[in-house]
C-alpha cells in the first residue's frame, strides 16, 4: 500500500488538462478564465466628470469662498454621451453631468452643491446656459475629474489566466468590450455504482438489496469540487458487463469513478474488469480507516478511481485524497476542507499501520477548539457523517490518543459559521504526518 501523501501525488499527477470553452460574458462569473486579458484601450478613454457640477479653470476660483464667490459665465452644458460645443475660457463654466466628457480648457469640477445661480430657478439648481453662476468654494486642479486611464491603462493586465471571475472582473471586461470569454470547462465525471444488490434510489429493495446511495453521495461531492458528474445505472457483478460500461465511460468522460467491488471478495470484480481493458494500476488499498478499499488506475489516458461501496468509507476516501486536489484543479475553493487543530474530548484508539479518520463535532471553549467524536464510526454508518463538522486525523499507532491531545482536524467551510470568529489561519492543505 502507498502512504496517503504518495497516493495523493499520484492522483494529482494524472489529472487531465482542463479543456477550454467559450461562454458569453454573463455566464463567465465564477468560472476560471483560460487566457490573460489586457486592456485594449485606456479606461476611461477620456477625462470625465466625477460629479454633477461645473467644469471650470481652477485658476479662476483660487480665492472663491461664500463670502467672496467667483462669478463665472455658463457657456455650455454637457450631458453623458455628448460632446462639448466649445472649450472653457477664462471666467467661464460648463455644466457637466457625472460621467460627462470634460471640455477642453477645464481642469476641475465644482460640485453643484457648492454653487449658486445668480438667477435661481425653482426647477433646477443649475444656472441656465448664458447666465451667471457663483462658485462658493475653491476647488484645486484635478479635483472631481477622472483622468483618462484612471481605471486601466492600455495594455494593462485585467485578469490572469486561472483567475476565478468575480462580478468586478465581469464589469472590467465589459468596460473593455469583451463578450466571448474563454474559460476552463468544468470536467465531467462518470460515477458508476457496481454490485448486483444495488437497486435504483426510487425502488423498494427486496431482502438482500440496497438502494443506490454511495454513487449519489460521491456525485454530490464532485459537484462541490467543481466537477460535473453523471451517475450511471448500477452495473451487476459480471466481468464483461463491467468492462463494457467502463469502456463507455472512458471514451466519453474526463474522469471515471466507481463505487463498490474494490475489496478482495469473489464478487469484487472492478480491478479485474479494468485490467481487461489494459488499465495501468496506480494503487490498490490505502492505510486509511475507514476508506482502505480504494483503487486508482489509468485507462486510455484517463484517471479512474474505485471507491468503496459503503458510503461513509467512500466519502472519507474522497474527502482526504480527492477533494483537496480536485478543488485546486477546478478552482472550487468553497469545496475545500480547512485544516486546523483541536483538542480531543475523549480518548481515541489508534490503529497500527493505518491513519484513523474520526467523525467529529467541533465545540468552542474560549479560544480553543474541541473535537468531540461522534457515535457511529463504522464505514457502513452514514448518519454520523451527516451530523459531523469534519474529521479528526489520528496517526497510526498501537496506543490510545488521550483526552486533551491536540490533533489535526479537517472542517467543512459551511460548518464554521458559529466558530470562525475565534479560528484563525485556516490552511486548506492536508498534512497526514
Amino acid at each position: 500500500m502507498p502512504d496517503l501523501m504518495e497516493a495523493i501525488e499520484k492522483l494529482k499527477r494524472n489529472l487531465p488538462s482542463l479543456k477550454v470553452e467559450t461562454v458569453p460574458l454573463p455566464e463567465a462569473v465564477r468560472r476560471l478564465v483560460a487566457i490573460d486579458f489586457f486592456a485594449p484601450e485606456d479606461l476611461p478613454p477620456f477625462p470625465r466628470s466625477a460629479m454633477d457640477g461645473y467644469a471650470v479653470r481652477s485658476e479662476d476660483i483660487v480665492f472663491a469662498s461664500r463670502q467672496n464667490p467667483a462669478i463665472l459665465t455658463v457657456v455650455d452644458a454637457v450631458q453623458t454621451g455628448s460632446i462639448p460645443n466649445r472649450p472653457v475660457g477664462h471666467g467661464e463654466a460648463v455644466i457637466v453631468a457625472t460621467g460627462a466628457l470634460i471640455p477642453e480648457g477645464a481642469d476641475t469640477v465644482v460640485p453643484v452643491e457648492n454653487t449658486r445661480p445668480l438667477t435661481p430657478s425653482e426647477f433646477s439648481p443649475f444656472a441656465e446656459v448664458g447666465g451667471k453662476v457663483s462658485v462658493l468654494v475653491s476647488v484645486p486642479r484635478g479635483k472631481n475629474v477622472s483622468p483618462r486611464g484612471e481605471d486601466l491603462k492600455k495594455g494593462e493586465e485585467i485578469v490572469k489566466v486561472g483567475t476565478r471571475l468575480t462580478p468586478a472582473h465581469i464589469g472590467l471586461l465589459a468596460s473593455c468590450g469583451f463578450w466571448e470569454i474563454p474559460v476552463f470547462a468544468k470536467p465531467k465525471a462518470a460515477v458508476i455504482p457496481t454490485g448486483s444488490e444495488i437497486v435504483p434510489t426510487q425502488a423498494k429493495p427486496s431482502i438482500g438489496q440496497v438502494r443506490n446511495s454511495t454513487a449519489w453521495a460521491v456525485a454530490a461531492s464532485l459537484k462541490e469540487c467543481g466537477v460535473e458528474p453523471v451517475v450511471f445505472d448500477s452495473v451487476p457483478d459480471d466481468l464483461e458487463t463491467l468492462r463494457k460500461r467502463f469502456s463507455e465511460a472512458v471514451e466519453s468522460f474526463d474522469l471515471v469513478f466507481t463505487c463498490g467491488g474494490v475489496s478482495v471478495g469473489q464478487q469484487d470484480l472492478v480491478r479485474e474488469a479494468w485490467k481487461g481493458l489494459g488499465a495501468q494500476l496506480l494503487f490498490w488499498h490505502l492505510p486509511l480507516r475507514p476508506g482502505k478499499n480504494a483503487l486508482a488506475l489509468i485507462c486510455q489516458g484517463k484517471l479512474a478511481v474505485g471507491l468503496s461501496g459503503n458510503p461513509s468509507a467512500a466519502l472519507t476516501t474522497f474527502d482526504l485524497l480527492l477533494r483537496p486536489i480536485l478543488c485546486k484543479w477546478t478552482g472550487a475553493r468553497e469545496g475545500e476542507l480547512l485544516e486546523q487543530r483541536a483538542e480531543l474530548t475523549e480518548p481515541v484508539e489508534q490503529v497500527n499501520g493505518f491513519v484513523k479518520v474520526v467523525r467529529i463535532k467541533l465545540l468552542q471553549n474560549g479560544n480553543k477548539l474541541l473535537a468531540q467524536p461522534l457515535k457511529g464510526q463504522l464505514s457502513t454508518v452514514l448518519s454520523s457523517l451527516a451530523q459531523a463538522d469534519g474529521y479528526a486525523i489520528i496517526p497510526s499507532g498501537n496506543g490510545k490518543v488521550p483526552v486533551g491531545a491536540v490533533v489535526k482536524v479537517l472542517v467543512r467551510r459551511d460548518r464554521l459559521s458559529e466558530l470562525d470568529r475565534c479560528i484563525v489561519g485556516f490552511q486548506p492543505t492536508l498534512d497526514l504526518s
